[in-house]
């Protein structure tokens, strides 16, 4: 897997705090219980002897076949002379053991040698939160990408667009031939945020670090790490480093030299490094020739697929 080492480490944290809340839980049931139940204490000492016993009979080696046997029978009257007190008192038989979020992994977070379904899943979602992308990603999916707002004449270029972007989000983290990069070209209001959302939804599910920002906000970003000593590089990094980087509404930002080279900068080594990008802008082809350098638009004609987004604003139908 590739997620966020913040993700991975705020994960893990919450992980080993349920575990260990889980057992503090059950200590707290059966401290209860033993001044409830004294003789459920005498119990669960003869339990824990019995089991030291088993394990040295089995280190010891010889023949101690008839004498685990035993001491297995011993237990197992043992336990059920606890299950009927716990009975009696109208109580659980697991009542004195730690009550897990996850049965299956036993809050662990790995099964068998396996990442656990509970702990993908809480990556995926803590991922999603650090992806940019707030409640948008939840909201905005393949399956609510609605090609009904779009005309007759529409129709059939935004569904083949649709096509293309879900075989880009199902083939992300393989190496088949196809689209690395995509660049989403059309006005406001066409489904060009829908659209990164859902492939990011599904790449982060894949197990992989989303990052989603306005060119505006990360060239901005770039300015301050030059001038400012205080400055966090860990945003930088991030959108060097992050497997796929989506790059918002380009075309917004300021466009003096230094803006230029940084984006150069960050589109030239995430492509040298095979990082995979989505950048949309509502410039048009020839807009985005007449306000980037040619180093720029090679890089972008060469390594991007290009889509042109068509129809009307969607966001007025919708009101």
């Amino acid at each position: 897997m590739a997620y966020n080492s913040k993700v991975v480490r705020k994960v893990m944290g919450d992980f080993d705090n349920k575990y260990r809340s889980a057992l503090i839980d059950a200590e707290k049931r059966k401290a209860e219980l033993y001044g409830k139940i004294p003789e459920l204490w005498a119990i669960d000492k003869k339990l824990e002897e019995t089991h030291k016993k088993i394990a040295a009979t089995i280190f010891s080696g010889g023949d101690y076949g008839q004498k685990i046997g035993e001491a297995k029978k011993y237990n197992r009257d043992l336990i059920a002379k606890r299950d009927a007190l716990l009975e009696k008192a109208g109580l659980p038989k697991n009542h004195t053991e730690p009550a897990y979020e996850c049965a299956a992994c036993e809050d662990s977070g790995y099964r068998g040698g396996s990442v656990c379904e509970c702990l993908k899943k809480a990556l995926a979602a803590e991922s999603i939160n650090h992806s940019g992308l707030g409640r948008t990603i939840r909201n905005q999916t393949f399956e609510n990408f609605d090609l009904n707002y779009y005309g007759k004449t529409a129709y059939m270029d935004m569904k083949e667009i649709c096509e293309k972007c879900e075989k880009f989000a199902e083939n992300f983290g393989e190496d088949p031939p196809g689209a690395k990069n995509l660049m989403f070209i059309g006005s406001s209001g066409l489904g060009k945020t829908h659209m990164s959302s859902a492939i990011a939804y599904e790449v982060i599910k894949k197990g992989h670090d989303v990052y989603y920002d306005s060119a505006q906000s990360i060239l901005y970003s770039f300015e301050k790490e030059r001038f400012s000593r205080s400055f966090d590089s860990e945003i930088i990094e991030r959108y060097m480093g992050c497997d796929l980087l989506i790059i918002d509404d380009l075309g917004t930002e300021y466009s003096g030299n230094m803006a230029i080279s940084s984006l150069y900068n960050l589109i030239n080594t995430r492509l040298l490094e095979k990082k995979s990008m989505i950048i949309s802008t509502n410039l048009t082809g020839n807009e985005l020739q007449n306000k980037y350098d040619a180093r720029i638009m090679s890089r972008i004609i060469g390594e991007f697929t290009i889509l042109n987004f068509v129809g009307d604003d969607i966001r007025l139908k919708k009101k």
